[in-house]
Parts: structure tokens; sequence; C-alpha cells
């Protein structure tokens, strides 16, 4: 039996949290409870390094998981998968799980240990027991194991790859479910066959300077490292994390960028000037890296202002990002998207952050600018939000 153990990445700092539905508190906001169990002769194990296992996002070499919903993917026959995790592994931390595309479901984890995901109570139909099934996991695991008759085996690799970096905005911090409500998250799955990478981080600043306490640096440095700004990550690594030599990952065919309400804020308030070269060198340091890759530059709205009768929005360095795409206009890789006009002033939370809906809404009109501008078919159907379910669903309300 082969069993290796990982550690664990958040996938939220709260183990739970109140999921409000057309103003009523959801029932079963977290549905997938998942049992912990003890393996014997009737699971064949798969270790941490096993060629099956397919990891997404950034992982150091300690295979611990960083950013935002790094997770695995993987196909397996039988009925029934178990994962287990390592003493790395944050006690009580919430992981998100699914079979096929079917919607995710939510289990609480602790450390050195084991829970079964797929089971008898998986309603599956009698011809997909004996199948190759995928299952994925946002979240770092920490070995797979599987009915010693059944079968783990690689999914497939999708030729294209997206790569989103940004701050909490595109974390989707403060949404129901974060990084799977993320405007980031339901823009990938709504391409459908596409590789992604969400290197995307609460807190971070686009300039390599102090932002906020102990972070010493921003994403021009960190896009370079495996592990994000965190305290649990300083914590693990207290000389530096590890170098992320993304010269070596799947190229991205686009690369989209959101970022500038951290550098904005105080106690930060890095000026515009710093804020435009910064952009500048983060870009120049992604065309090197991939050469091909279009890059996409994702305005950052900041407030919205009552005057009379209207409400007015605002841009974060709004000026700064439309003379960092005029400087590579004529090398005609990157793009501005505004998103002026897309939201109103209630798609957004007390803290800045949009709503589900407001998520969505960018989603959405992500989706259709790649399918103008880089005539990307969606596959299947250019979905948004179609993993979970939490939309009001009674016609009596």
């Amino acid at each position: 039996m082969r069993v290796a153990y990982l550690g664990l990445s958040l996938l939220w700092s709260l183990t739970s949290a109140t999921i409000l539905q057309n103003g009523q508190v959801k029932d079963d906001p977290y549905p997938g409870q998942a049992p912990i169990i003890a393996l014997d002769d009737s699971w064949t194990s798969y270790g941490a390094d096993a060629p099956e296992i397919a990891y997404k996002g950034r992982w150091d070499s300690q295979h611990i998981s960083w950013w935002s919903a790094p997770g695995i993917k993987l196909q397996f026959s039988g009925n029934k998968l178990a994962v287990s995790f390592g003493p790395g592994t944050t006690d009580g931390v919430l992981v998100a799980y699914r079979l096929g595309n079917l919607d995710w479901q939510y289990s609480n984890v602790t450390a050195d240990s084991t829970y079964q995901f797929i089971g008898p109570w998986t309603e599956m139909d009698e011809d997909l027991i004996d199948a190759q099934k995928p299952f994925e996991m946002r979240v770092q695991i920490a070995g797979v194991s599987t009915a010693n008759t059944a079968q783990l085996t690689v999914p497939p690799k999708f030729n294209r790859k997206v790569e989103v970096i940004g701050g909490s905005i595109a974390s989707g911090q403060y949404a129901s479910y974060e990084t799977l409500s993320s405007w980031a998250y339901l823009f990938v799955a709504g391409l459908g066959n596409v590789e992604h990478t969400l290197t995307t981080y609460a807190g971070a600043c686009l300039v390599d300077k102090q932002c906020y306490d102990g972070q010493a640096h921003g994403m021009t440095w960190y896009w370079n490292r495996a592990s994000d700004p965190g305290s649990r990550s300083r914590a693990f690594y207290p000389d530096g994390p590890e170098v992320w030599d993304n010269s070596a990952e799947q190229p991205a065919d686009l690369v989209i960028i959101q970022m500038g309400g951290n550098d904005y804020r105080h106690p930060n308030e890095i000026p515009g000037r710093n804020f435009y070269h910064a952009y500048v060198e983060l870009i120049e340091d992604i065309h090197r890296t991939w050469p091909h890759a279009v890059v996409l530059i994702m305005s950052q709205w900041w407030v919205w202002r009552r005057e009379g009768l209207n409400y007015i929005p605002s841009i974060a360095y709004e000026q700064e990002a439309k003379d960092v795409h005029a400087h590579f206009k004529d090398k005609g890789f990157v793009y501005y998207f505004d998103t002026t006009g897309i939201l109103q002033h209630n798609d957004i939370n007390p803290k800045n952050h949009p709503t589900d809906v407001g998520h969505v809404k960018l989603a959405s009109h992500l989706l259709q600018w790649a399918k103008l501008v880089l005539r990307w078919n969606m596959e299947p159907l250019g979905e948004v939000q179609h993993g979970t379910l939490y939309w009001n669903d009674q016609q009596e309300y």
C-alpha cells in the first residue's frame, strides 16, 4: 500500500460562515461533509508523487499548495475514493470537491486523517462504476486511495491555459464560496476546456514594497514564487518562499491582471508613477516568459459616490492603467478591459468587493470578450455559476 501525506493550504480562512439566500440563512450552506475512515486492505493508495494525480495551481517541493484554490484532478474507476491529509493541514479547513461537472461539495478536514469522498451514498449509474470518472478537489490533498480492484488514471490536459493575477477581488473574498464564487474562477470555468492558475491573494499589492504588515514584496516579485504573501506562508518559510519557474509550466494563452486596490488604499497609497512602472515590469516579465500570451489589463473600480440622484463610479489608477496599455499598444498583445458600466453600486458590498451577482456579471462580460476578441469558443456552453446551488429555487418567497 503506497501512502504519502502532504500539508493542506487554506481555501477559506474560516471553517464555516453564514450564507444568506434571499435574505434568509441558508439551511445547508456546505453540503458534502465526508466521513473520516481508516484505510485497510480493501484500498489501494497512491503517493503524493503518483503520476496519475494532476496538480493544478502552484505547489512547492513539499507538495504544499498555495494561492487561490489550487487542487488536483484525476480519473478513477470503482465506487469509492478517499483522500488523506498530512501534518501541515490546518485543522478544520474547508475543502471543495466534485465528481465530474456536478455541483461542488464541501467538507471540513483535519491533519493526519483520511476522508472518504465517494462511497455508497454517491448517486452513480451502474455503467459508471467501472468507467474512468473525473474527480476534482480544490485545495491540496495528501494522497489518494481507491478500491483495490479499481484504477487511478491521469485526466487529459487541455491545450489552452489561462492565468489570473490579482488580489482579494479576483480571489473572491467575501463572496459566498470565496474563490469558487469569484469572477476569476467563474470565467475560467465558463470557458470550459482550459487549464487555469489563479495567482491571486487577498491583500497583495502590485508594487514590490512593504504592503500592509508583514508583506515585504508585491506581485512583481511574488509572481516568481511558489507560495503567497500570507502569514501562514511566512511561518512555513521564514527565510523566504521557494522560487517558482513559470517557464517550466504550460505556457498561458491568456493572462488577466486585476490589481490596484491594495496599492491604492491606506496605509499603502502607492504613487501612481510607481504603480505604472510596476505594471510595465510585470507585463514585460510575463511576455519574456510566455511570448505568445495575450495580456488583459482589467480596470480596478474604487468607490461609488452619490451625485444628486445618481451613483457615479470611480476607478483606482485609471490613467496609469490606460498608460500601461498605451505603452504596449503597438506590440499588439496587451488589451484593456474597462469594467465601467458592468457593475452598479448595489453589486458592491460595503468593503468594495463584488457581491455574488457582481462576480457573475464580470465573468459573463469577460466570456463575451474572449469570444469576440480572441475568437474562443465556449466549451461546452460558456456557463457561469453552474457549480454551486445557492440561488432561490422556490416559487413562493
